[in-house]
């Protein structure tokens, strides 16, 4: 069993018709349409495509992404895995677990200090030491629900010909949010889809902010629902002008599927209530559905901990000792921080606390992802010494880069 550069992309797309059938590459024109924008994408610097062969067959592969990732501030490398696929006869033989100590073990040795997916399972991966990552909501409300401002600002079309101010908008916003992942130019192609409608705001002439919709019909060629695609702001002025133009929309469109990181959103509906107006728990209201994707793994905890000395966790000023427990590669790793007021550092001083826990759990809790106390609360990590005052209050991530 060999890993190698995939160069026949017919063949990975054989492979990935049969292992994700909701691709839906049933037709000779659609495999060859995907085989074409495998062949391009592969031509990226940042995207390399994997397979792995037993002698000349392909019966795996996946492809490996290289990400700049904002943590707390800091610009970290980062790399990211999708289409993990074992063809169908080689199921249940460890090729899997095979293919990410694989991948692993290359962004270790690339320098990346974090790696990230989107599951298709999320037990399968926290076994191999991914940690769950932030929560995201959808909302589904009708344009009248959203509050009206007069901004004094209008919106207009964008296309291909604005990409690099777009690109200019999202970096500034990827900049100034903790998980946000830095989007290649490529990553804009969405200008040039005609079934995807894009608005921007304009400040003094800059970009800042966007907004990209895609219109599905109801149930008559009059009735239609928006979907938000991208809503991306760099001020306040932009947010609400934004929110105004998908206000605006409520005498031509019948509701909006927004989706969002913001845990407080529902405050800024005049009604938060979900269209389907179900009731949850006794009388509650449902106003959202809310899911988790993306999963964390640090790769190198000492590497991570350079980049987070200047950020605060907290406010306690202790030393903590660590015992991360890594089954699936089998590590172990053991270490002393000297929080003060917050800020993390290695000792080599004496914990007044130890705390065990596991990579997954180890890799959500630095992330933002879940607080210390409910970690403790569950049993997903132990504590020994006295109660400490830090990772109580995560910074959730923000990342809208799909791979």
């Amino acid at each position: 069993m060999d890993f190698k550069i995939i160069e026949d992309f017919q063949a990975f797309t054989d492979l990935s018709r049969r292992c994700y059938p909701g691709m839906k590459l049933h037709s000779k024109e659609e495999q060859e349409r995907y085989t074409e924008h495998r062949r391009k994408m592969a031509q990226k610097d940042d995207i390399h495509t994997i397979g792995l062969y037993e002698k000349e067959q392909l019966v795996g592969g996946y492809i490996a992404y290289d990400h700049v990732m904002n943590v707390y501030g800091q610009q970290v490398q980062a790399g990211g895995i999708g289409t993990v696929a074992v063809d169908l006869p080689y199921k249940k033989q460890g090729y899997a677990k095979r293919i990410i100590q694989h991948f692993l073990a290359d962004a270790r040795d690339k320098g990346q200090t974090i790696a990230h997916l989107y599951p298709f399972q999320p037990s399968f991966y926290k076994r191999m030491g991914f940690g769950l990552g932030p929560r995201l909501s959808t909302y589904h409300f009708h344009p009248s629900q959203l509050p009206s401002y007069n901004e004094g600002e209008k919106v207009e079309v964008l296309n291909a010909a604005d990409q690099d101010e777009v690109k200019a908008c999202y970096d500034t916003w990827a900049k100034e949010n903790h998980g946000a992942t830095a989007i290649p130019p490529y990553g804009f192609s969405f200008l040039e889809k005609e079934g995807l409608h894009t608005f921007g705001v304009r400040e003094s002439g800059i970009i800042t902010g966007y907004v990209t919709l895609e219109f599905k019909e109801g149930d008559h060629f009059l009735q239609n629902d928006v979907h938000v695609k991208n809503f991306f702001h760099t001020s306040t002025k932009a947010y609400r002008t934004l929110i105004q133009y998908l206000h605006n929309q409520k005498d031509q469109v019948r509701s909006i599927y927004f989706p969002t990181f913001d845990h407080d959103f529902a405050y800024s509906l005049n009604d938060p209530v979900h269209v389907d107006e179900q009731l949850i728990f006794s009388i509650y209201h449902k106003v959202s559905e809310e899911g988790r994707g993306l999963m964390y793994r640090i790769l190198d905890i000492p590497a991570f901990l350079e980049k987070m000395v200047g950020t605060c966790f907290g406010t306690d000023t202790v030393k903590v000792g660590w015992k991360v427990k890594d089954s699936f590669l089998n590590e172990t790793y053991k270490s002393v921080w000297q929080f003060t007021n917050g800020k993390p550092a290695a000792t080599d001083g004496e914990a007044e606390v130890t705390i065990e826990i596991d990579i997954a759990h180890f890799s959500s809790l630095m992330m933002g992802c879940v607080s210390l106390s409910s970690l403790l609360r569950s049993g997903a990590a132990v504590s020994d010494g006295r109660t400490i005052g830090l990772f109580q209050y995560p910074d959730q991530p923000k990342s809208w880069t799909f791979f």
